[in-house]
C-alpha cells in the first residue's frame, strides 16, 4: 500500500514525503470524510521536482 501511495505521487509530481506529512497533518486537523478527494496526491499544492 505505501509503494503504490509513492507511485502515486510520484507520477503526479508530487513528494511522496512531504505528501504523507500534509495528509496526515490535514486529517488530524479534522478534515471532513466526505471531502477525502481533497487529499489525493493529484491535489497538492506543491510541485516537486523529483527525478523520475
Amino acid at each position: 500500500m505505501l509503494a503504490s501511495l509513492v507511485a502515486t505521487c510520484k507520477l503526479s509530481g508530487v513528494n511522496p514525503v512531504d505528501d504523507l506529512a500534509d495528509t496526515l497533518r490535514v486529517i488530524l486537523d479534522g478534515h471532513l470524510r466526505s471531502r477525502i478527494e481533497d487529499l489525493m496526491p493529484w491535489h497538492h499544492p506543491q510541485l516537486s521536482s523529483l527525478a523520475a
